[in-house]
């Protein structure tokens, strides 16, 4: 059973993305998270967010965070499009990756009613080197 939890739905849009930033990080704090592991949340999670704002064309953000096992566990759901193939979109793709960087776990899968789910989970403290 998680030992802390937060749930919290924004409407799709950058004007949410600031908000849902001071949520998690107040969270990760909250959970005893070391302040490095609080900025690679608060980086993650504001990818994630922008990801869902600007490329899903959603109208829901939600976000689950949860500790549990010394890791803090967040999944970030939206409810658009998914993530289809655009083999016209030539942007830079940066996203998924700075996540997959900061988060000891990444899992990305489709929402069954539409959308994309980012499964990542946390240290609660840094990794060391990874980031050197």
């Amino acid at each position: 059973m998680p030992d802390h939890q937060l749930t919290e739905r924004w409407p799709a849009e950058i004007g949410a993305v600031a908000p849902i930033r001071h949520a998690v990080t107040a969270f990760a704090r909250s959970a005893g998270a070391s302040q490095r592991r609080v900025d690679d949340v608060a980086l993650a999670i504001t990818e994630a967010a922008t990801n869902a704002v600007l490329h899903a064309f959603a109208g829901t953000i939600t976000v689950l965070a949860t500790t549990e096992d010394h890791s803090l566990h967040f999944d970030v759901a939206d409810d658009g499009r998914g993530m289809g193939f655009d083999p016209g979109n030539r942007g830079l793709g940066l996203g998924l990756a700075i996540i997959a960087r900061l988060a000891d776990e990444l899992r990305i899968s489709a929402v069954t009613t539409g959308g994309t789910r980012l499964e990542m989970r946390f240290s609660l403290e840094s990794r060391g080197s990874a980031r050197a």
